[in-house]
């Protein structure tokens, strides 16, 4: 972590792990939303009784060093948004626990206080759960999202990202999968391969 130097206007931009696979592998990035946050700012510094009057009210805040972007981040605590979204907030249930292979875990967000929308789903670790007949996606776009726990040798955890199209909104859903006796399915193993392949993958 480090902080970024205030004397000029800096725009940072770092690939997210996700971003850094796609090139290794050598796909090409098609980036076509991003987030900004604003979680470092503290408005309580907001001064209305400033002797310089209303143009000084933050000059404390304008002069706060920022903190550079972190590739390794699963959430943001606050996000810069469109006012027609202010006061807006996410809904979801954020956690499943011992989730046995093959059940569905449906996951339902509802923005309270803004638009209808549809969502931006995100698997950490597709060796853990799935999209209900996607195979191996990782994302989808919709208004709910329906996974099925896959089957693992041992237990373990992994995180979908809930991403609101038109507020921004972000919350993160933690799923933990209970191991399957006969499974030889390691969920730290590359994602993506077939079982048959005797190389650790899983399927749907």
């Amino acid at each position: 972590m480090g902080f970024l130097d205030n004397s000029s206007i800096t725009v940072d931009a770092i690939l997210t792990k996700r971003g850094r696979q796609i090139l290794a592998a050598g796909g090409d990035l098609n980036i076509t939303k991003f987030a900004l946050s604003d979680e470092e700012i503290d408005y309580t510094l907001w001064d209305v009784t400033h002797p310089n009057g209303t143009d000084s009210y933050g000059t404390v805040i304008e002069n706060m060093s920022l903190l550079e972007a972190t590739p390794n981040r699963t959430t943001f605590r606050s996000f810069l948004v469109d006012q027609s979204q202010a006061g807006a907030t996410l809904q979801l249930e954020t956690s499943h626990t011992n989730i046995p292979k093959n059940q569905n875990i449906p996951i339902n967000p509802d923005t309270i206080g803004g638009q209808a929308e549809d969502y931006i789903f995100t698997i950490e670790n597709t060796n853990i759960v799935r999209f209900q007949a996607m195979g191996a996606a990782k994302t989808l776009t919709a208004r709910r999202a329906d996974l099925k726990a896959q089957s693992i040798n041992e237990g373990a955890t992994t995180t979908v990202t809930v991403q609101g199209v038109l507020s921004g909104l972000v919350a993160t859903v933690s799923i933990s999968v209970t191991a399957d006796p006969v499974s030889s399915n390691p969920p730290g193993a590359p994602e993506g391969i077939p079982d048959w392949l005797g190389l650790g993958g899983s399927l749907e």
